[in-house]
């Protein structure tokens, strides 16, 4: 019996290899007079095989992952239909000395009429103090200056200040850095000088106060007296319309270095300016690194090309879940952050104000440019402000934050994604030296004529680097259809096999293997007869003799 199956077992498969239609089958059927050929024959055939699945695989996978490709659109946009992107120019010297004595003598003078505990011996020990309010900048370089009652003190000092109302250390601190017009001192827009003190508008940031120029950001100051002049100010400020994109036409200010008895210990670790390049209607804060942060030294001209890059989505990306099209469409990313305004950036600061929120309870005021109805910190929650620094600078990129008992909570910005549509843009610089004049005279020509150099100077230019820019479109060209002529041309590539093919082997395994597994069972071989041929050829039919005896 057991010759019997495997004579149905073979002739199965034999009858596969020389049917199927899969190349490479038919050298198993024949004989070879080399030794192993066949053996070598199938070790070959078996890794082709293993490789092209291989391949399938991955290929499902990266459908899976992004269903999308984005193909780069045959023609070109003008740089005109580019919004110009928001510059902020911050110093290096958070406070103004000069600004931060004059608000520390009228504390002294305010601590000397009222009851309350002394904070400070003089008015220079007043302005000491008066620093701690930089560190609700939260740089991860900085430590601790005063301890929680000292902090209490000088809260209640500045609650009584201001007539027993909430004081808003973001306004404190604005108030309290240098002018834009001190900063910025002189501007050419396309070849026209303009007024510098008209386009710089003077807004916090999380890093500093900077003086940013193309602003549209709504203010989020917390009194609405406050907003509603920051609005109007805005409001006032000149619209630049941006065309060009010669460096001979381009936009440049003159900026100006800090005197040195201005300059405050905000533990800086150089002087030059910094200039943070961004959306126009984002946070003055670049988290994403979509465009940059630039860092002026003293004397020098810095040029700065901005190449701007369209990018749109077919419709049928819109029914591809965000999480797998890796971006969100407007409406999407409203809902998301709950507000009308949508960006990358925008979800992270978004993102890293509720980890700050449940750390400590609030935010550190100048965190606090998002819409969202949050709690401001104040001097008493810097020690807890301080401690979640040290954890969210603590990991790689975004946060991980540990509960108050110690458990890590994993809070990450997964869900911040870029958007679907809209426009992207990548900077470069171009530094030379800028010549200094002669036994401290004047300049004579040019942006520069009547300065000189008793205080350091830069000078920046911004421009569109090309004249035209690159369009792509996002299109759902990865379908299942284009997923199986995939696999189609790689298989028939390797050894004609096909998707039939897969249904062929099914067939043979399933189907034609059932019946010969069936006849192989069913079977039955001829009983051993005890009769001679002769004897079993005159029985007559249907009678049954008994067996001989041996």
């Amino acid at each position: 019996m057991a010759r019997v199956e495997e004579s149905h077992y073979r002739r199965l498969f034999r009858e596969f290899l020389r049917q199927s239609y899969i190349n490479g089958l038919h050298p198993f059927l024949y004989q070879s007079p080399v030794r192993y050929a066949k053996a070598l024959w199938l070790a070959v055939l078996t890794a082709l095989v293993i490789y092209t699945h291989i391949v399938i695989v991955d290929l499902t996978q990266e459908y899976l992952v992004q269903p999308t490709e984005i193909h780069k659109a045959p023609d070109l946009v003008h740089v005109a239909n580019s919004p110009f992107p928001a510059v902020g120019v911050c110093t290096a010297n958070k406070i103004s000395q000069r600004l931060l004595r004059d608000y520390a003598v009228k504390l002294f003078q305010h601590q000397g009429n009222s009851s309350l505990q002394a904070v400070a011996l003089d008015v220079d020990d007043m302005a000491d103090r008066l620093l701690v309010l930089a560190q609700f900048y939260l740089n991860p370089l900085e430590t601790e200056r005063w301890n929680a009652s000292e902090l209490g003190r000088l809260h209640r000092l500045l609650f009584s200040y201001y007539r027993d109302s909430e004081y808003s250390v973001r306004d404190i601190l604005r108030d309290l850095s240098p002018d834009c017009g001190e900063l910025v001192i002189r501007g050419i827009v396309f070849g026209a000088p303009v007024n510098t003190s008209r386009l710089f508008l003077k807004r916090p940031t999380s890093s500093n106060v900077c003086c940013i120029f193309n602003y549209r950001r709504a203010s989020y100051s917390r009194f609405a007296t406050k907003r509603a002049e920051d609005d109007a100010e805005m409001r006032a400020v000149p619209k630049v319309v941006f065309e060009s994109n010669s460096i001979l036409n381009s936009v440049q200010f003159v900026l100006q270095g800090t005197p040195e008895d201005d300059m405050t210990n905000t533990f800086n670790t150089n002087n030059a300016f910094h200039l943070t390049i961004f959306p126009q209607e984002d946070y003055a804060t670049v988290q994403s690194t979509t465009l940059g942060e630039v860092l002026v030294d003293h004397d020098t001209i810095v040029e700065i090309p901005i190449q701007p890059m369209f990018f749109t989505s077919a419709k049928e990306v819109h029914g591809v879940p965000p999480h797998i099209r890796r971006c969100y469409y407007p409406e999407e990313g409203s809902r998301l952050l709950n507000q009308t305004y949508y960006s990358l950036d925008e979800c992270l600061l978004v993102c890293r104000i509720k980890s700050m929120i449940d750390h400590c309870g609030c935010v550190s005021p100048p965190m606090g440019g998002s819409s969202l109805d949050v709690a401001y910190c104040m001097l008493p929650d810097l020690p807890c402000l301080m401690r979640w620094k040290s954890i969210w600078y603590g990991y790689n990129e975004f946060s991980f934050l540990q509960s108050k008992d110690e458990h890590l909570a994993q809070r990450q910005c997964e869900q911040c994604l870029p958007t679907c549509n809209g426009v992207s843009m990548s900077i470069t610089t171009n530094v030379a030296p800028l010549r200094r004049t002669y036994n401290n005279t004047v300049y004579f020509t040019g942006l520069l004529k009547g300065l000189n150099n008793e205080r350091p100077l830069a000078i920046i230019k911004l421009f569109f680097k090309l004249r035209f820019a690159q369009a792509t479109k996002s299109q759902l060209v990865s379908t299942w259809v284009v997923l199986l002529n995939r696999f189609g041309g790689i298989l028939s590539l390797m050894y004609g096999f096909s998707i039939v093919s897969y249904i062929e082997i099914l067939y043979y395994l399933t189907g034609k293997g059932f019946v010969y597994i069936y006849r192989s069972l069913t079977d039955r071989k001829p009983r051993k007869s005890n009769y001679s041929l002769y004897w079993r050829e005159l029985m007559p039919k249907g009678l049954k003799s008994p067996p001989l005896n041996n």
